[in-house]
């Protein structure tokens, strides 16, 4: 990947030769806390549903009929739109691309607030998504980290067409940036052709409001049973805030989180509480970056009288991890996981462009994932013991769903 900039815009080449489609990724830094939670996924969805020149139904018959498929996402620090067409279509391609970034009417608003309301609700209606959204909000409290599902739901009906007119006017203020994967040709005709046609991405250093606001409230242990007496099994999610990318524990609480409880069935959490144990239904870990910060969580669905036994298999698991050094075998079966993972996410030129993109716009560099990569390989035992420790240490929330009798504090 090659980062240019030209005229104020940050265009990023990969050349991926004889391969027969583009993907194109424009991003946008989102760096001010939105008026009402679930402004930018609304603002994200009504992006596709029409032009000044395009109905939303023309707009999709073009799409299909072109072979062009586009997305919109909103994700916690940036708004991304995401395209893959024939390499002979790219002209094509970024004109209707334009179009929707630049001249979205957003004229379905009434009906996308309905639609998003009952995809929430339904949602919701899951026992474990209702787990995951009680535990985010809570961990992050009055960070923009907490636009969980509950939270989006109840703003939805205070967001007008305005609000979303200006949170596209803000989308279009700051960092941005345009990346290109595929067969290029000539990398000199593609940078023109931005600078060219695509002054908006010229991006605008501006103040990161949300970075200002962020605050790790969770000072104490904290349990949030949620009642549900008529569910058979138990889910609990428990986990802490933790530091990110540009942290020295950062490729210390990957290789951690891999050998604990997200590789599978070879983790420690899977053989010894579920295989050994027989406690769970669905057992795992997970480690999530973010600009401002990370998250570090443990899950279980379990028998409703197995809470208390499963909540000290997780401390017990954290704990050996801490005083016993790994072997050499599930150290490097750890880090060999990892490196296997990534190069599997990155493929085909899509999903290129999503890692390096994304790279990008969290201020990492385009060869993240190979100084990551080395980093991880540099990985000591002691290194795993380290981020063990730091998190026995650190105060921690659990979030319970279960029948009332199962109720601990």
């Amino acid at each position: 990947m090659k980062q240019y900039n030209k005229n104020g815009i940050n265009i990023l080449l990969k050349k991926t030769p004889l391969t027969p489609r583009t993907s194109v990724c424009l991003f946008f830094r989102t760096n001010k806390k939105e008026k009402f939670f679930g402004l930018n996924s609304l603002l994200a969805r009504l992006l596709l549903q029409g032009t000044k020149q395009y109905s939303a139904k023309k707009l999709a018959l073009e799409f299909e009929k072109e072979c062009i498929d586009v997305t919109t996402k909103a994700k916690q620090d940036y708004i991304k739109c995401g395209s893959v067409f024939l390499n002979e279509d790219f002209n094509l391609a970024l004109e209707l691309i334009k179009d929707l970034i630049l001249n979205s009417t957003f004229e379905d608003f009434e009906k996308e607030v309905f639609k998003l309301k009952g995809e929430i609700i339904s949602d919701l209606d899951s026992p474990k998504f209702r787990l995951t959204d009680c535990f985010v909000k809570n961990l992050f409290k009055n960070h923009p980290y907490s636009s969980t599902h509950t939270k989006i739901l109840n703003d939805l009906d205070k967001i007008t067409k305005k609000d979303v007119i200006e949170a596209h006017k803000q989308m279009l203020e700051g960092i941005k940036a345009i990346v290109v994967v595929g067969d290029i040709k000539d990398e000199n005709k593609i940078i023109e052709y931005f600078s060219d046609n695509f002054n908006f991405m010229k991006s605008n250093e501006i103040k990161d409001e949300v970075e200002d606001i962020f605050k790790n409230d969770i000072s104490k242990d904290e349990v949030i049973f949620l009642s549900k007496n008529d569910a058979s099994q138990a889910q609990i999610l428990q986990g802490w805030i933790v530091d990110s990318f540009n942290s020295e524990m950062c490729a210390k609480y990957a290789v951690l989180n891999n050998v604990l409880g997200s590789s599978g069935l070879s983790s420690r959490l899977f053989v010894n509480l579920r295989d050994k144990q027989g406690l769970a239904y669905t057992v795992r870990s997970q480690y999530e970056t973010l600009l401002h910060s990370g998250i570090f969580n443990m899950y279980i669905g379990t028998s409703p009288k197995n809470i208390e036994k499963s909540l000290e298999g997780f401390k017990i698991e954290l704990q050996k991890l801490a005083d016993i050094p790994l072997d050499d075998k599930e150290l490097l079966g750890a880090k060999e996981n990892i490196s296997g993972r990534l190069k599997y996410f990155t493929q085909n030129n899509s999903q290129i462009a999503a890692v390096d993109g994304y790279n990008f716009m969290m201020n990492l560099g385009l060869d993240y994932n190979e100084r990551f990569m080395k980093e991880i390989f540099s990985i000591t035992k002691e290194d795993v013991q380290q981020a063990a420790k730091k998190l026995l240490e650190m105060p921690k929330l659990i979030t319970i769903i279960a029948p009332d009798k199962y109720k601990i504090n």
